[in-house]
């Protein structure tokens, strides 16, 4: 019976150790020349070369992850397309479960939502065009997902779409009042101001910081791209860490 009991611990410790972590398997997407070439063209911010590359790599490997990440950040931060954001940020968490930025990519995803939500009030049939679209293909390749072993079903299952969420009514923009009085001579611009610091406290994330010292959560790359010496990835915030601001 002892001996029974030592097969199953030692069983359930090895399925354990089995599972990668995101950190893990992201680094070893990065073994695929097509993403290695995509991160080298983000350095550069040659945007539409690195999304070419992402998607040259997720259509030879649909399993990949980090090509996933890296699409959204761009689309997120960069192009201003939140419905392709936060599809390519959902298809991240289904692929990495156990990605040790799951709470960040939420919130990035919360974010990029508000976004949408503010477009669509003024859009048109355009956005909802590209969410039915991108829906369609997000269920293709759940299922092509499913087909290699790269995910159970109550693992899609808890992905959410954005389609499910009306989005917000944007209020009637207001005429400002037309104001006539002299104009005023242009005063030369002032020198910059010195890059702040900001000692992190419990609870911070990078977002919030930049929430906090920018009133946007999406300028977090800022403060990330100005600490990477100190830095080993945007979840590395420590309490008690000094960070340097820079001024935007």
């Amino acid at each position: 019976m002892k001996k029974f009991f030592l097969f199953i611990t030692c069983a359930l410790l090895l399925s354990g150790c089995g599972q990668k972590n995101g950190a893990t398997l992201d680094t070893s997407d990065e073994k695929d020349s097509r993403v290695s070439k995509g991160l080298e063209l983000v350095q550069q911010k040659d945007w539409n070369g690195a999304v070419k590359q992402f998607n040259d790599a997720l259509m030879k490997n649909p399993e990949l992850g980090r090509p996933e990440l890296e699409l959204a950040m761009i689309y997120h931060q960069q192009k201003k397309n939140y419905v392709r954001a936060v599809y390519h940020y959902e298809r991240y968490l289904e692929k990495r479960p156990l990605t040790e930025k799951r709470a960040l990519i939420q919130e990035w995803i919360k974010q990029a939502k508000v976004s949408l939500a503010g477009e669509v009030g003024g859009a048109g049939g355009d956005v909802s065009e590209e969410l039915v679209r991108l829906t369609r293909e997000n269920n293709m390749l759940r299922k092509q997902l499913e087909a290699a072993g790269g995910g159970t079903a109550a693992t899609v299952a808890n992905v959410k779409t954005i389609v499910t969420e009306p989005p917000l009514s944007r209020p009637a923009p207001v005429a400002a009042p037309v104001v006539t009085q002299a104009v005023e001579k242009v005063q030369p611009a002032a020198s910059p101001k010195p890059a702040r610091t900001y000692q992190v406290r419990s609870g911070d994330t990078l977002s919030r910081i930049a929430g906090s010292v920018y009133g946007d959560p999406s300028k977090w790359r800022k403060i990330y791209e100005a600490n990477r010496d100190q830095m080993k990835s945007e979840t590395d915030v420590k309490i008690g860490q000094s960070l340097v601001i820079p001024n935007l």
